[in-house]
């Protein structure tokens, strides 16, 4: 069978499901549902929270797919007579394209710089992608919705140090009463769309695997490497004068010009800055991979078809996102290793 038809009947089935079996939306919530909650006595739940996430499992694997692809292509490493081919090809390719972009913006810290820009950009592209994936977020437990946010709100209750009343109780199993799907089984699939008059209709999947960057925990923590890293490669170039453009007082200066006496506060506003990247930096890349989620989930339910031209957005989406965090701290990482109104080295 040629290779259009096989594209045809994918069309095809996709309508016919879409209009006789519809996806049901999962659960949609900013924290990572937990699919095993840690025991009271387990040394995890410090740790790691309330239990596994989905997010968590989402970013393992995305661990084991950069891992996996690092030791294939080392494993298939040439030497300087072999031609390269296919995959090979493709990766040498970008790694090079790559190497030289930092070069050219970094210099001599090019070495130092590459490891996280290249990093970067593979570990949240694959993040970002594993929406795009079928069935990552059509597989996974039923849960009974207004059980599952009275106890999503018990454990925030028993965090406060309190227990929920049977007033606060009833309250939230009436807000979510008939907000979901009548059950069918253990998939996405077997659930069909609630229909008027339904009285069951309480169900909704949770997802084994969510896309890793629809996290707040994984977009802060790789925030936090981006802006301490900067730090410290400022601080390996210029010493502790790298510190100065934060915290100024020079007295002669102020004595020659009143007004110099605002550096203090510019700098203590830069600061200030410096640290608000982190906010910057995780809720950019969450907002707009969680905005493309939820978007993927609600025109499924609506017009499955339609999901084909917004996929191919959100893949592009991914990709930019990728690109950009690695662009802006590869900026950030050069600003801060030339002194403070001067460059402290001449780019090559």
């Amino acid at each position: 069978m040629k290779k259009r038809y096989i594209v045809y009947l994918c069309l095809v089935l996709l309508v016919v499901f879409g209009i006789y079996a519809p996806p049901v939306l999962p659960v949609i919530q900013l924290p990572g549902e937990v699919l095993i909650e840690w025991s009271e006595s387990s040394f995890l739940k410090g740790f790691m929270g309330n239990g596994l996430t989905n997010t968590f499992v989402a970013t393992l694997i995305t661990f084991v797919i950069l891992l996996a692809v690092t030791f294939a292509l080392r494993a298939r490493s040439r030497t300087a007579d072999e031609v390269p081919t296919g995959g090979y090809n493709f990766f040498e390719m970008l790694v090079e394209f790559a190497y030289g972009y930092v070069e050219n913006s970094a210099g001599k810290w090019a070495k130092a710089f590459f490891p996280f820009f290249m990093t970067f950009i593979l570990w949240i592209v694959v993040a970002n992608w594993m929406e795009l994936v079928p069935f990552v977020d059509a597989l996974g437990k039923v849960e009974n919705i207004p059980e599952h946010q009275v106890h999503l709100a018990e454990q925030a209750a028993e965090a406060e140090g309190r227990h929920l009343t049977e007033e606060e109780i009833q309250a939230i199993e009436a807000k979510y009463e008939g907000t979901g799907a009548t059950r069918g089984g253990p998939f996405n699939w077997f659930l069909f769309k609630a229909q008027d008059g339904d009285t069951d209709a309480n169900y909704a999947v949770i997802s084994w695997v969510r896309a890793a960057s629809t996290d707040l925990n994984f977009t802060l923590a790789i925030a936090i490497i981006s802006v301490l890293m900067t730090q410290y490669y400022g601080m390996k170039a210029l010493g502790w004068k790298y510190w100065g453009k934060f915290f100024m007082w020079d007295g002669d200066k102020i004595a020659q010009n009143p007004l110099a006496i605002l550096d203090p506060a510019v700098g203590i506003l830069e600061f200030v800055s410096e640290i608000f990247k982190i906010v910057s930096f995780a809720f950019r890349l969450l907002g707009n991979i969680f905005a493309g989620q939820v978007l993927l989930f609600v025109i499924a339910s609506l017009i499955p078809i339609a999901n084909l031209l917004f996929w191919h957005l959100e893949f592009a989406v991914g990709l930019l996102q990728a690109v950009v965090f690695a662009l802006l701290t590869l900026t950030f990482m050069s600003m801060a290793t030339q002194g403070h109104g001067d460059h402290a080295e001449e780019h090559h």
